[in-house]
């Protein structure tokens, strides 16, 4: 489940559950309207995410593809669990985690 909120230039959206390939489409969705209109920020709130697997992993990487491309500030807050496993992947040295 995700909920979106906006202001002027930010966009906040707070991810719950699972992120997997089941609903890595959804997901992908969310966050292609969280670009229209542009944002300035982003912030992607994991806290209360307990399960991600490979295809969520990618709908993230793929995220902050854009937002380095369209120079976009982007941060993740994750959960523990989610924490630990971009650590274990390495992840975490590749995507900006707050």
């Amino acid at each position: 489940m995700t909920t979106t909120s906006a202001g002027p230039g930010h966009v906040m959206i707070a991810v719950s559950g699972e992120i997997d390939l089941v609903t890595r489409e959804f997901l992908e969705a969310e966050f292609r309207q969280a670009f229209d209109p542009r944002p300035n920020n982003v912030v992607v709130d994991l806290s209360d995410v307990d399960f991600c697997d490979t295809s969520g992993l990618s709908a993230l990487v793929g995220l902050n593809t854009r937002c380095v491309a369209d120079r976009i500030a982007l941060r993740f807050l994750p959960s523990a669990t989610i924490r630990r496993l971009l650590r274990r992947t390495g992840l975490s040295d590749l995507l900006p985690i707050g």
